[in-house]
């Protein structure tokens, strides 16, 4: 019988029924934010913190359906993310609570924490990566096309003196995320052996997340896709082979979409500026009298946090000074002239949070040696996993490590762990992958 067919009451409770029934369908949610996080990363803003929170919210109100069957690295991994979070509230009440470290708690390590509710609930949806892939192309092509317009128009306009793609986060979070976009894009272009519609639109994602991370003109970004796609070409057996598995006809696409661009911003000197700088910088720096002020560079601005986080960890090493505290102890290693007055931050003492511009280095200052481990465990345990797994976990093993040394190779010379954004991407993917590749052993080949 149709809802058109019955009688007002018997329609009520048809209804009724439906709503009930749909109760249950509690994966329907979660798919869907999985499927609509890689979209708009850098295009709308607070896209991907409010998709995530959203995710979290889901993901408590769906306890009921937690399935904790967990496998040994599972719990591992999930172990290692309530310990960072734990040493952070361990380092902040030794060192004291400030309003930046209030500001990076609640934005970075408190969104770590609710990664495990998530994790619970989307191990709980068949194929969840299923629909994370299908949409990490199309977040691609969509960051990458919004980065070139946004140059563009930069360049049209004559804004040439320091001309990168920003979106709407800044041209190192833009730079960053196309590169992941790329080259999971690139690493999907293998899964979707029976697709040739999917293939075309990996293919696509892949070149214009690449575009989008050159004109973001952000070094470390060049040097991740660099690196990164060499780690693809050595995963699926070599350039050569992996070549051949494009094809000549897309080759020729990929060329046609890449080389102009490098051509076009070979020509700009800003551009030039940026490569001629990796080593110009340096030397200056190491080259200059501390004792006086030195002229800022971002890399000399860098060396010069990193040289005050190994003296704040010689100052406190087991739990550090807190995080968001690294600006107010550069500071009182300036005016006790230990640090160039280069590195001065006046928004810290103000009560603004502050960081060290490398992860590794951040961490040491702010967390001291008990923080370090717990973050290169997050980053590298479940690299480990994967390379561990690769004869059984189909091609997830893949897809694991491309993000965790994408993460890796980003967290070099920036903090993508105090950013809220930054955060709510490396949780997702993280979460997904690392679902993908523990339960591949129990779904068919072909459902890999």
């Amino acid at each position: 019988m149709s809802l058109q067919e019955c009688l007002p009451g018997e329609k009520l409770m048809l209804t009724r029924q439906n709503l009930k029934d749909y109760q249950y369908n509690w994966m329907h949610l979660g798919i869907a934010l999985v499927f609509l996080f890689p979209l708009f990363t850098n295009t709308v803003r607070h896209w991907a913190s409010s998709t995530y929170v959203l995710l979290v919210l889901v993901s408590l109100f769906s306890i009921k359906h937690y399935r904790l069957d967990l496998k040994k690295e599972e719990k591992i991994f999930l172990a290692i993310i309530v310990l960072h979070v734990l040493t952070t509230v361990i380092s902040n009440v030794l060192a004291g609570w400030t309003r930046a470290s209030h500001s990076w708690f609640f934005s970075g390590d408190l969104r770590l924490l609710f990664a495990v509710p998530v994790y619970l609930y989307l191990r709980g949806i068949p194929g969840i990566w299923k629909y994370f892939l299908a949409a990490v192309p199309i977040g691609a092509v969509i960051i990458g096309v919004t980065g070139i317009v946004d140059f563009m128009l930069r360049y049209i306009s004559g804004d040439v003196g320091m001309i990168f793609a920003e979106g709407i986060y800044g041209h190192i979070f833009q730079g960053n995320i196309s590169v992941l976009w790329s080259v999971l894009s690139f690493a999907a272009y293998g899964y979707y052996k029976d697709s040739r519609k999917m293939r075309m639109l990996c293919l696509a994602g892949a070149v214009f997340g690449a575009l989008g991370a050159l004109v973001s003109v952000t070094r470390n970004a060049w040097l991740s896709l660099i690196l990164l796609y060499m780690l693809i070409f050595i995963l699926q057996g070599g350039a050569i082979r992996t070549i051949k598995a494009i094809g000549a006809r897309r080759l020729v696409f990929v060329s046609i979409a890449l080389l102009p661009m490098l051509y076009f911003l070979s020509g700009i000197e800003y551009v030039n500026a940026r490569f001629s700088r990796v080593f110009e910088e340096p030397v200056e720096y190491f080259n200059a009298d501390r004792s006086k002020p030195i002229r800022f560079t971002s890399i000399g601005f860098r060396l010069e946090q990193w040289r005050g986080a190994l003296y704040a960890f010689e100052e406190k090493p087991v739990f550090g000074h807190g995080v968001g505290n690294a600006g107010v102890v550069h500071n009182r290693y300036v005016k006790e002239g230990r640090l160039n007055v280069m590195v001065y931050q006046k928004g810290a003492d103000l009560g603004n949070p502050t960081h060290t511009h490398s992860v590794y280095f951040s961490y040491l200052g702010d967390k001291g040696i008990v923080g370090t481990v717990l973050i290169v465990l997050l980053l590298f345990y479940p690299f480990y996993v994967a390379v561990k797994s690769r004869h059984r976990a189909g091609q997830a093993w893949k897809f694991q490590v491309l993000l965790s040394a994408s993460f890796i190779l980003a967290s070099l010379t920036e903090h993508p762990f105090v950013r809220n954004n930054w955060t709510s991407v490396f949780i997702v993917c993280s979460v997904v992958i690392f679902i993908w590749m523990t339960r591949s052993d129990e779904v068919p080949e072909g459902a890999r």
